[in-house]
């Protein structure tokens, strides 16, 4: 009886080591699943930071456009470097009043 007792003991045992690997099986599988989904996750991050910076350089490059223009215009107008110092009555800020303020310049 005592070897029954054993047998016993060892099924037990071999039950739960089964049982313990079935449930670390699942947990792998399931940790898997969780880092496909961050590895997605994290590629789309980086290409939304991608676009993003692409997007900010675009900008960058038309207003440095837009202030070149305006450069330009202001130049071919012989301003004075007086004049383009920022004061309200240059040509520049000219542009943004109101037509109702009065033209003085």
């Amino acid at each position: 009886m005592e070897n029954n007792a054993e047998l016993t003991r060892l099924e037990e045992f071999v039950d739960k080591l089964l049982s313990k690997y079935n449930q670390l099986k699942t947990e792998y599988h399931a940790l898997q699943e969780t880092l496909r989904e961050r590895d997605a996750e994290c590629g789309e991050l980086k290409n939304n930071v991608f676009q993003l910076s692409t997007e900010r350089t675009e900008v960058g490059n038309r207003v440095t456009g837009l202030l070149d223009r305006i450069e330009q215009w202001e130049t071919e107008q012989g301003m004075s470097p007086v004049e383009k110092s920022g004061s309200y009555n240059s040509i520049q800020g000219s542009l943004f009043n109101d037509d109702s303020e009065g033209k003085s310049n």
